[in-house]
Order: structure tokens, then C-alpha cells, then sequence
């Protein structure tokens, strides 16, 4: 066998990102400390006859033996978090052409994004999966390319994104623990399917989604992110805030306000 015969069969092989559920997560999250089902049970209890049930889908643990796992896993307040949301039935998603419409529609909401224009501010409405429905032109300036898929995830894992993105790596993974907090929520949408599909081929997407069991829930005011200013090419630091627009949550606005830069030194 040649070597691209090789490489094509280890392609084939690879574990392929997917959509979470309860039992995939539970498992990851133990195979990620390595921990054997008897090891586990140790830290949490749980007989390992009955956790292999709940890893392959089985059983539906009740929230007393969430709890009993969350704590034996240490798992992190996002973690726990989406476990916990996978244990009940996902959750509904408009589709986004039909929350862009409802956008492009909504006199107040229009006029909001133009005062914010005016004011020169970066903002946008994005749908849960941070697909964009309105934004300022500033906000665009600053994502070279992302009309190509209008979706900022996909943006951040193609190339031009490196150029502007200043630790380009950590936001990469930041996104990542996102992108499974919101997948997971959403789990049975199209727009979650059609988000993962347009990932899963990007090797940085792909290496981060399996090598971390990182789950994140927004971001604090306090970590701005990093960016190279549209106008000025200078690097800049933004404040990030999101905001929900709508009850259910299906559009939210994001603004990024300019501060003093305090990020590493661009390479």
C-alpha cells in the first residue's frame, strides 16, 4: 500500500466529530481522563454495569446520578451545564432565513443596528449559532469574507481569519467549547447539522473538537479578544457583549466595543 492509500485509510478511520448527545458526552468525558469504568466507579460510584448503559445509550441517568458523575469527573460549570441539557429533549430552532427576515422587518431593530452604525460601533444580530442577520459595516470590515457564509464559526476557521484574529489559537478553541455548548442545546436543527458539516472537514476545527471537553456558555466582559482594526490595521482589543433580542433566545445582538490594546504581541 502505497503512502496516499495510507493517508486515505487513516482519514477513514478517524473519529469524526459529531453532534453531542447524553451517552457520546458522558463516555468522552471519562475516555478524556482515562479512566476505566472501574476507576470511574471509584471517583463517582456509579456501577460500571450500569454506566456502560448510560454510555451507549441504554439508559437515561437521573439527575442524582448527573450529579454523582459531574462531581467524581470534576467537571467544570459549563460541562455540567451541558450535560444536563442533553439529558432532556433538545430544544426548538427558528430557521435563519426566517429570524433574517424577521430582523430585516423589525423597524426598532433596524434602526438600533444604524444607530450603532452611526456611532461606529462593531454589532450584529446572530441567530444562536452566530449565523448573521443584520450588521454594521464596521462589524463586516473586521471579517474580511464572511459574506462568503454569512456564519462567524465558519469565518474564524478559514484562512483570512488568521490574518486579522490576533491568538488566533485560543479563540479557535474558544469557539470550539461554543459551538458544543450550542450544538448540543439545538441538537436536532438544521442549522446545527448544516454547521457541523461546513467544520468537520477543517483539520483545526476537527483536532480541537477531539481533544478538548471544554464546553463554554458566552464570555465575560472581562476576556476582550483580539483583533487587527479594519480601519487603522492597528491591533485593537474588544469588550464583547451579547445580549438577547428575543424571547426564546433566538436573536441575539453582539457588540464589540473598543479598548486599549492588551494582547499579545502580533507575530
Amino acid at each position: 500500500m502505497n503512502r496516499n492509500s495510507r493517508s486515505h485509510s487513516d482519514r477513514r478511520r478517524r473519529p469524526q466529530a459529531r453532534i453531542p448527545t447524553l451517552p457520546d458526552t458522558l463516555r468522552l468525558n471519562r475516555d478524556h481522563l482515562r479512566l476505566s469504568r472501574v476507576a470511574a466507579y471509584k471517583r463517582h460510584g456509579v456501577a460500571p454495569s450500569y454506566l456502560r448503559q448510560l454510555e451507549v445509550g441504554e439508559r437515561v441517568p437521573s439527575p442524582e446520578t448527573l450529579d454523582k458523575l459531574i462531581t467524581g469527573y470534576g467537571l467544570s460549570h459549563g460541562q455540567a451545564r451541558h450535560i444536563r441539557e442533553l439529558r432532556y429533549p433538545a430544544e426548538d430552532l427558528t430557521p435563519t432565513d426566517k429570524l433574517r427576515q424577521s430582523v430585516h422587518e423589525n423597524v426598532a431593530l433596524r434602526n438600533h443596528i444604524q444607530d450603532l452604525e452611526g456611532r461606529g460601533v462593531l454589532a450584529a444580530y446572530v441567530d444562536p449559532m452566530w449565523n448573521v442577520l443584520l450588521a454594521t459595516t464596521e462589524f463586516r470590515a473586521g471579517m474580511p469574507g464572511l459574506e462568503e457564509s454569512e456564519c462567524i464559526p465558519i469565518w474564524l476557521f478559514s484562512p483570512i481569519a488568521k490574518t486579522v484574529v490576533i491568538d488566533w489559537e485560543r479563540e479557535a478553541a474558544h469557539s470550539v467549547a461554543t459551538i458544543k455548548a450550542v450544538l448540543g442545546r439545538y441538537r436536532d436543527s438544521e442549522q446545527a447539522h448544516h454547521l457541523l458539516r461546513k467544520l468537520r472537514p477543517n483539520n483545526a476545527f476537527h483536532d480541537l473538537w477531539l481533544s478538548s471537553c471544554n464546553v463554554a456558555y458566552g464570555r465575560a466582559a472581562s476576556d476582550p479578544v483580539h483583533w487587527i482594526h479594519p480601519s487603522s490595521g492597528e491591533p485593537t482589543s474588544y469588550s464583547l457583549t451579547v445580549a438577547d433580542v428575543t424571547q426564546p433566545q433566538h436573536i441575539q445582538l453582539i457588540t464589540a466595543l473598543r479598548k486599549p490594546y492588551s494582547g499579545p504581541r502580533p507575530r
